[in-house]
């Protein structure tokens, strides 16, 4: 004899079906609610029109969460850094020091402390040699101290110099800006040299013409000051292949160097960084070979579209990136072993940098990293943040117009990052 159903079986086979589709759904139903207040969080501030691009990505849950206009190319401004400095570390490590040499004469040193010819300064692109007062006051950090040349020489017992003290600035070539900046963000950025002190400051607050002569000018007169008596004027030059090495004066480790580009989005160690990287994994010490090392670099990343770079620091207006693009190098970034070097030298909302006084009170101050981007036809900020649940997202938010309403674009980045700091993917 068959046993008898109980009529409350089917239900609760229902209700269990029900609860898995629900439960199944669940994540597809929560992504679609953020995607929708993203959007209305742009659409709110006057942002989610055509010259907008926004690409959001769980590192966590490895899915995308939002996304807008993501393949269209855009002027990147100071996002450009991110290639920079992921470049440089992918090339140099996280520990490079960069050199500044001291040559003499073959002569040498004689038994009265003469140099019978002369010394000679030979930079290889450190971009924060400087004296000790401009890294107190630009950096708060120990780097590369022209007054070192001055000890090192005065510790060999050198009393004088029958010549000069001669500028080498060859690792670079001699271009001083970058060819196709305009003209209005000249002011942004002093003179390019591969030997160079306080990134080409003068003392009046503008930027000196010769960088390299500048410096070698600064050593000579230190040295007359500590009693050594320089017999010619600065000059260039190249050291011979005769004259001795006896002394190499290293900056502060490159992941120190970074924080103090990115933070304060810093343009002049960002186009030092690039020449370099053409000198040393290039064709030359230039801007364009730089340039073609860091679009290696991003290949090499698995992203073989969505760029154009034309310099290091984003003041060219033919620099391109995609949101797309933004949004995989940052990825690529989170799986290297150097990712916390990386990310500690981005800007920290509402506490430093760029972003000190942006997000603060709210679920982003103190958890979102980004990189500021601003020209007068762009503003952009990408970089990562911590869900309420503890999911790692990238984000990439391009603005681009002509003109472009900056403090509303601003509002509206600060916006999108807050919420995606309180949302719960």
């Amino acid at each position: 004899m068959k046993a008898r159903r109980t009529p409350r079986t089917r239900p609760l086979v229902a209700l269990t079906g029900l609860a898995l589709v629900l439960l199944l759904l669940a994540p597809s139903v929560a992504a679609a609610g953020l995607k929708d207040r993203i959007a209305a969080t742009l659409a709110r501030h006057g942002m989610a029109g055509p010259g907008t691009s926004v690409a959001v990505h769980d590192l966590t849950a490895k899915r995308s969460v939002y996304h807008l206009r993501q393949n269209i190319l855009r002027l990147p401004a100071s996002n450009q850094k991110l290639v920079t400095a992921a470049a440089a570390l992918d090339a140099w490590s996280a520990d490079f020091r960069f050199s500044t040499q001291l040559f003499i004469a073959a002569a040498g040193i004689d038994d009265e402390g003469v140099i019978r010819g002369d010394v000679y300064l030979r930079g290889f692109g450190d971009p924060t040699l400087s004296t000790k007062s401009f890294q107190r006051r630009r950096w708060n950090m120990e780097t590369g101290d022209i007054q070192d040349f001055v000890r090192r020489l005065r510790g060999l017992g050198v009393t004088r110099i029958t010549g000069r003290v001669v500028a080498d600035e060859g690792y670079f070539d001699a271009a001083r800006r970058v060819a196709d900046w305009r003209p209005g963000v000249l002011a942004y950025c002093g003179p390019l040299s591969a030997l160079t002190l306080n990134e080409g400051c003068a003392a009046n607050g503008g930027y000196v013409a010769d960088p390299a002569l500048a410096a070698a000018g600064t050593l000579t007169r230190r040295l007359r000051a500590a009693g050594i008596r320089v017999g010619g004027a600065p000059a260039h030059g190249v050291v011979p292949a005769e004259a001795s090495l006896v002394y190499t004066e290293r900056s502060a480790t490159l992941r120190q160097v970074l924080v103090r580009m990115n933070r304060p989005s810093d343009n002049y160690i960002a186009e030092e960084l690039l020449k370099g990287l053409g000198a040393g994994f290039g064709a030359r010490g230039s801007t364009a070979a730089g340039a073609g090392v860091a679009q290696r670099f991003l290949r090499s990343s698995g992203i073989d579209a969505g760029f154009r770079i034309r310099d290091g620091s984003g003041l060219s207006y033919e620099n391109k990136l995609t949101a797309r693009t933004v949004l995989k190098l940052l990825g690529a970034c989170s799986r290297r072993p150097d990712f916390a070097v990386f990310r500690s030298s981005l800007a920290v909302a509402g506490v430093n940098g760029t972003l000190k006084h942006r997000m603060r009170g709210t679920a982003a101050a103190g958890n979102a990293r980004a990189k500021t981007g601003t020209l007068n036809a762009a503003s952009c900020l990408s970089g990562y943040v911590t869900t309420a649940n503890g999911h790692t997202l990238t984000f990439a938010i391009l603005m681009n117009g002509s003109p472009l309403p900056i403090a509303r674009a601003q509002a509206a980045q600060d916006a999108v990052v807050t919420l995606l700091a309180r949302s719960r993917p």
